[in-house]
């Protein structure tokens, strides 16, 4: 399935958390190029959409993250649940991504995420 900027079929994230400005900003280590990872988000039943050059817009219920190429590592920005950071985690673990995750309060402050669930 091509992603296009018309966007996949898919949830979208819900309406208190779409009104958040970006909350979680991170990289993703051992991904070059953005697409196949977008691809693999829709695969998991996330919807996504072809935003820019070289970057995609991936989105489920609670999180939306924006993916991009930055000099032959992407990165991600966008809004997460906070109580989902976990959730995100596990999701590019599962993915096979390498990365790191930083997550902000309302007010721009960093918030230490708790370890992973039992």
């Amino acid at each position: 399935m091509a992603i296009t900027s018309g966007g996949t079929p898919g949830p979208r994230l819900t309406g208190e958390l779409a009104a958040l400005d970006n909350n979680v900003y991170g990289f993703l280590h051992n991904v070059a190029d953005p697409q196949p990872l977008a691809h693999a988000f829709v695969r998991l039943g996330w919807s996504a959409r072809w935003s820019a050059e070289d970057e995609y817009e991936v989105e489920c219920s609670w999180c939306r993250l924006n993916l991009w190429n930055s000099g032959g590592m992407a990165k991600f920005a966008g809004v997460v649940e906070p109580a989902s950071v976990n959730r995100l985690a596990e999701t590019l673990g599962s993915l096979g991504v390498d990365h790191e995750i930083e997550l902000y309060d309302v007010e721009g402050v960093k918030i230490e995420p708790p370890g992973p669930e039992p």
